[in-house]
């Protein structure tokens, strides 16, 4: 019932109270497909009117308040400011409140569902327009303020059984919704349901008519309504105790301000939940893509493979070698088969050559190890997104649905995206708690050191990295330079995230951020050091917890 023409008739009527003797103070658009008028009543008080354009779910509300916002707002028809008011009404035949000022001029809202507008009337024609001001100004605007009008003829049928019932008897409509709807002008597909559910279904005409003549009487003496549909979607309405959760006011611009309100909310709350459902399902594709790319078998066999080539690069080591690039070597693994070509580091000698293969076998297994490990912690994200998009299916009403959303999601940062609590996502760097209060970050690679160093640190806290050599950028919060025992401990996890991390010793240096800098010409990852202090480790990992 909220575009109604009984509901705009009192919102008219209520209007023509509080503004007839003021005047317009401006005209203003803050938010697409919204206008503003703001009023200075007669008694002195600031009453904004907010017409919405695009949704038959908004209409009318009034704001108590002079205030606008100083960007993002556009003045209209400024020729009407400080025009006094002379009269608001609604037009007797259709859903347009029409706003009169004392020079004869007047404003037309236009609250039809599919073309609601506002436009400025001259002389009979249309002088400005909100929307579609193109095509509309200068066009003739015939008003019909004097015609009998809705109110008239549903009273006349109102007051005369007998004339209702010829009415309907001379009526060939199919349904009887159709018929009711026919005779009975003014009457939206909302009322018309109405008449119908208080006769009882029935088609006697006798027991139509006094169906609507309770409707029609409660329509002039309103009980303005905000309630709550089945699906949780807020309404409005005029009748009397028309739901037993409703909630009531004493006028009808009151009721109509609380249902936008409430409504706003609604609208948001959806579209809220559409977003999370969209994010939960990107992160679910993702998910099932990075599961359908595991491939421990490969790994595996590449492992295998590094590790026999070390064991036959060691059997060798006394056969002549005639290429630098390669050896072929005979296969004591597997007898019968060819002899294996093994392609070799040409400064290198044979024996480095097989630490280069056993090297690499151990580092494809750490890779193995830490996918599988990735694995199933994907298979549990999985279960956990699942779970959550089950979750939003089985949700009923707004109220579920903020529930929901507050518990599953962040408040939103200045980018206004909300951030899903309870998924686990990737940390920018991996992390080791050395105890309750201290924490090292070890950075990923040369972007992620870079990230880590300049944009993740205070000047106080500790910096280190393995000495002459590549490796990650590592960081220590929590601690001071007098904890050597810390320090050092951490010293042996950044030797270990170096290239140096099969040396039996690694020189590691340690300094405060705050004497680390970038260099003008230097790559990502690269830096100068102003001062430093060294520490000769042995590189271990047995206290990382890796959550990257």
């Amino acid at each position: 019932m909220l575009r109604n023409y009984f509901t705009l008739y009192h919102a008219a009527m209520e209007l023509h109270q509080r503004l007839a003797g003021g005047h317009l103070s401006g005209i203003f658009s803050e938010h697409k497909n919204e206008v503003t008028l703001a009023f200075i009543t007669h008694s002195g008080e600031h009453l904004q009117l907010i017409v919405v354009t695009h949704t038959p779910l908004l209409c009318l509300s009034t704001r108590e308040s002079e205030k606008r916002k100083k960007r993002d707002s556009a003045n209209l028809m400024a020729e009407l400011s400080l025009q006094p008011v002379r009269e608001v009404a609604i037009s007797p035949s259709d859903r347009e409140i029409h706003i009169h000022f004392v020079d004869k001029a007047f404003l037309v809202l236009q609250l039809f569902s599919a073309n609601t507008n506002l436009f400025l009337v001259k002389e009979n024609r249309i002088a400005d327009a909100f929307k579609h001001k193109s095509s509309l100004v200068d066009k003739p605007y015939q008003s019909v303020h004097d015609a009998p009008g809705l109110l008239r003829e549903l009273e006349t049928l109102a007051l005369n059984g007998p004339l209702f019932v010829e009415r309907f008897n001379n009526l060939k409509a199919e349904s009887l919704t159709e018929k009711v709807s026919a005779i009975l002008p003014g009457f939206d597909g909302t009322l018309v349901r109405e008449v119908v559910n208080r006769a009882g279904n029935s088609e006697n005409p006798e027991t139509l008519f006094s169906a609507f003549q309770s409707i029609f009487f409660e329509l002039l003496d309103p009980q303005p309504g905000v309630l709550e549909k089945e699906d949780g979607e807020p309404g409005f309405s005029l009748l009397h105790n028309v739901h037993v959760t409703s909630h009531s006011f004493d006028s009808v611009l009151e009721g109509l301000t609380s249902y936008s309100i409430i409504m706003q909310r609604f609208l948001e709350t959806r579209e809220e939940l559409k977003g999370v459902r969209s994010k939960l399902l990107r992160q679910l594709k993702k998910n099932q893509k990075a599961l359908e790319g595991f491939s421990p078998a490969l790994l595996e066999e590449f492992a295998r493979n590094y590790e026999q080539c070390g064991h036959l690069l060691m059997a060798a080591l006394y056969q002549p070698r005639t290429d630098r690039q390669n050896i072929t070597v005979e296969n004591i693994f597997e007898p019968g088969a060819p002899d294996k070509i093994i392609p070799l580091k040409e400064a290198l000698t044979l024996q480095k050559n097989a630490e280069e293969y056993f090297s690499k076998a151990s580092k494809t297994r750490g890779k193995l190890k830490i996918m599988v490990a990735r694995h199933t912690l994907l298979r549990t994200e999985k279960a956990a997104l699942e779970k959550l998009l089950a979750a939003t299916e089985n949700i009923s009403s707004p109220k579920e649905a903020r529930r929901f959303i507050e518990k599953q999601c962040a408040k939103p940062g200045k980018s206004g995206d909300s951030t899903l609590k309870n998924i686990r996502t990737a940390p920018l760097f991996r992390t080791v708690n050395l105890s309750s209060s201290i924490t090292l970050f070890v950075g990923k690679n040369a972007t992620n050191n870079e990230l880590l160093t300049f944009s993740n640190t205070k000047p106080n806290d500790i910096w280190l990295h393995a000495r002459g050599t590549a490796g990650s950028h590592c960081v220590l919060k929590g601690t001071t330079l007098n904890n050597l025992q810390v320090i050092r401990q951490a010293a042996e996890i950044a030797a270990w995230y170096s290239s140096a991390k099969h040396s039996a010793l690694v020189p590691v240096i340690y300094t405060l951020k705050k004497y680390v800098r970038r260099g003008k010409k230097l790559a990502p990852g690269q830096v100068i050091v102003e001062r430093e202090e060294v520490l000769l480790v042995k590189p271990s990992n047995r206290l990382f917890s890796d959550q990257a």
